[in-house]
């Protein structure tokens, strides 16, 4: 995504994330009762504890695979930083495992393959290279259809987008974490077919904060942002990846190192990250699309500032429609009462900083295939 710098103090972060599924958002789960979606939650707000229902465990004892995106709802409002509202972290794939009475969560690593390779070859390439275990819990329950359920609250709880690292980089002092003054918003949860999302507020403290944190914060001994939690099917297969080409004028790139590739061909390549954008009729030069890109402006904005980025975004419709894309791509406000961090919906979010500084802009993409979802 292109970088935005603004004349003022605030700054437009450029999010993007799934098409919507629907204009209308669901409630937050307000009970005890099991809701359904990607998988299955129950959530206790008087006690602020999320349980999730992953499915039965396949031959490897994986009960759940997702697309992890965790971002930050509400920032620090300082530049230098990263940690902007509407700033992603990192996305990963995830599984959930269950080895004896415990369910473990993994960061696969695609970074490194063997693809079209024999299966011992590609068995090799994963040994040879580090997942991360970031997680475990207690199994609660098992269902009589196999499936497990799982306090996920600690999932949650952790330091998913790396604020104390963030921060110590910036020159702001060295923060931890402090559980005790953290907690799971859980009437903030949201289920739906495709995503389930989260939200956490999260306290980090120091003894020496920097003099700037004071500015920018009532007591800048003790910091709390709001953190959420995306998880996203992962996408289908049949993504036509694309080499990323410098000419495109971004650095948005997925790096990927296959050993399968021929000696005399360079093993690490980068692929371009992009939407899923297809014709109705792939042999037609012009066509209409199965599903247009779809980008919201946050309402935070101003009304004047609001309207300017809807007609500016739209001048993109153009470009689509002469290489041959019809109806492709639209700006449009968010729709009143839906979440900005949403993972539905891809955000041009207004936010404000104390002082002027670079926008950021980034994608909530599958790291197999760069594909933005």
């Amino acid at each position: 995504m292109r970088k935005i710098m603004m004349a003022g103090a605030a700054a437009l972060v450029l999010a993007t994330g799934m098409a919507p599924l629907a204009v209308a958002q669901t409630p937050p789960v307000a009970s005890a009762a099991w809701q359904d979606g990607l998988f299955a939650v129950r959530t206790d707000v008087a006690r602020g504890k999320v349980t999730a229902r992953f499915g039965a465990p396949d031959a490897t004892g994986v009960v759940g695979r997702y697309l992890y995106q965790p971002g930050i709802s509400a920032g620090i409002g300082m530049d230098g930083t990263g940690l902007d509202r509407s700033a992603l972290g990192q996305a990963q794939v995830v599984a959930f495992s269950v080895v004896g009475n415990r369910v473990y969560a993994r960061f696969e690593n695609y970074r490194y393959r063997a693809e079209g390779a024999s299966a011992d070859e590609q068995n090799a390439v994963a040994a040879s290279f580090a997942t991360s275990i970031v997680w475990s819990g207690d199994v609660l329950e098992r269902h009589a259809d196999g499936s497990i359920s799982v306090d996920l609250s600690g999932f949650l709880e952790r330091d998913a987008v790396n604020i104390v690292s963030r921060l110590k980089r910036a020159g702001q002092g060295n923060y931890k974490p402090a559980a005790n003054l953290s907690y799971l918003e859980a009437g903030e949860t949201l289920v739906f077919p495709e995503n389930v999302e989260f939200q956490t507020v999260q306290t980090f403290t120091s003894e020496e904060p920097a003099a700037s944190i004071g500015r920018v914060a009532p007591d800048g001994r003790s910091l709390s942002l709001a953190i959420r939690h995306s998880f996203i099917r992962l996408p289908d297969e049949g993504f036509v990846r694309v080499s990323h080409d410098p000419r495109s004028g971004t650095s948005a790139q997925v790096l990927v190192t296959d050993f399968a590739t021929d000696l005399d061909t360079p093993v690490v390549s980068r692929l371009a990250r992009r939407f899923r954008l297809e014709k109705t009729d792939p042999a037609a030069a012009r066509s209409p699309v199965k599903e247009p890109i779809v980008f919201y402006v946050d309402r935070a904005a101003p009304m004047a500032i609001r309207q300017a980025l809807i007609e500016g975004g739209n001048w993109w419709a153009e470009a689509f429609d002469k290489a041959g894309y019809i109806d492709a791509f639209r700006v449009e406000v968010l729709p009143e009462g839906a979440h900005p961090m949403d993972a539905r919906y891809n955000i041009i979010a207004w936010v404000h900083r104390e002082t002027r500084g670079w926008s950021t802009g980034t994608s909530v993409n599958d790291p197999r295939t760069g594909e933005i979802v």
